[in-house]
């Protein structure tokens, strides 16, 4: 090969392939090598906890290449290349790198854990928006967000998202939502004050009341902060999730203290890729009607028609518009089932705008906790 490349004899194009190939070969190996040892660099960043991606090194790289670079490649085309290998790179570094809506040790934290295990790195972002924004940008593989509460309702920031972000919604996962009692020593009569989030005070009142007789309960920001205090001080418990236990090496003193069981909060994996079926799926669409008498009634009539179950409806406005509205809707089946697709073809002859949003294996646990 490399005595083709420096002699000026002919040759034919058979020899000239062959030498090509040998050269695809070389840089195969050498790509693998690179991606190989950019796990690595990933690796190492994920023990000091320094960010996967470093904008400065990246120019550093493309300038040292540029500098190199003899022709016939422009700048332009290397550059282009080396992006490309250096987009990989970080795809590997990050493969499993799951975004989660804050505080730490929140509801949305323990079903991410829940759902992945330890199988990734868990990145906390500060909104529900940052973590769609995190995904659509791929400095995230996968997050996870809540959509609904069984007692609140929907939740109106998360589908809002989906209409203004191209992402697929991959899995589902319902997570029962109880609240422990947690300390440093486990031990109740050690206990003076109990600090928690606000909405965990008001969801466990009536235990505090007949059980915590004359200890102080204080209202607190995040169940991190209350939980360093309380791994410092044996005087103090808090209300968390009986995972938070196992994040902060605290120890269970009562678990299930909330006054009503059954808060159920469904919550939604979004991604870049798409789900194969799996025999027991749902679809999710997003859709708008025109403002006109039946005009929500005709776009469902292929639903109907299709024989297919319709799971949820849930309407938000579309903010473009006074008095329009998005239909969130979620349906039993995959979009590769004929049925569905046709279905949903024959709903777009009936709406202004129609969005899959994904399809996606339903949720079901033996607690009987899913939707649908």
């Amino acid at each position: 090969m490399e005595y083709i490349l420096e002699t000026k004899e002919k040759f034919n194009l058979d020899q000239l392939r062959c030498a090509i190939d040998e050269i695809d070969n070389n840089i195969l190996e050498l790509i693998n090598k690179r991606l190989s040892l950019g796990k690595h660099i990933g690796d190492v960043k994920k023990e000091k906890g320094t960010k996967v991606l470093d904008r400065n090194r990246e120019k550093e790289v493309l300038q040292r290449l540029c500098a190199l670079n003899n022709g016939p490649a422009t700048d332009d085309l290397v550059r282009y290349l080396f992006n490309v290998i250096m987009t990989a790179t970080k795809e590997i570094q990050k493969a499993k790198i799951i975004a989660f809506p804050g505080p730490e040790a929140g509801d949305a934290h323990i079903a991410a854990l829940n759902i992945f295990s330890h199988s990734g790195t868990f990145v906390l972002q500060p909104t529900i928006r940052d973590v769609f924004r995190g995904v659509d940008k791929k400095e995230s593989r996968y997050g996870v967000v809540p959509v609904e509460n069984s007692i609140e309702g929907a939740i109106s920031n998360t589908l809002d998202l989906f209409s203004e972000f191209n992402l697929n919604i991959i899995a589902e996962y319902y997570d029962q939502i109880s609240c422990d009692l947690l300390s440093i020593t486990g031990n109740i009569t050690d206990v003076k004050k109990i600090y928690a989030l606000p909405q965990s005070i008001a969801r466990c009142r009536g235990w505090l009341g007949n059980k915590m007789q004359g200890v102080d309960i204080i209202e607190i920001g995040t169940s991190a902060a209350a939980a360093r205090i309380a791994v410092e001080d044996p005087s103090v418990a808090v209300i968390a999730t009986g995972r938070s236990a196992h994040i902060y090496g605290l120890q269970e003193i009562e678990s299930k203290i909330e006054d009503h069981m059954g808060n159920v909060t469904r919550f939604l994996v979004i991604g870049n890729e798409k789900m194969h079926p799996s025999g027991c799926d749902k679809t999710s669409i997003v859709f708008v009607t025109s403002h006109t008498p039946g005009a929500l009634l005709m776009a469902l009539e292929p639903v109907k028609k299709a024989g297919l179950n319709m799971v949820k409806l849930e309407s938000r406005p579309t903010r473009h518009q006074n008095w329009s509205y998005y239909f969130f809707m979620d349906i039993e089946g995959h979009i590769l089932d004929s049925r569905v697709s046709d279905a949903l073809e024959g709903m777009k002859k009936h709406c202004l705008f129609l969005k899959h949003l994904g399809s996606y294996p339903a949720f079901y646990n033996e607690k009987n906790v899913h939707g649908g």
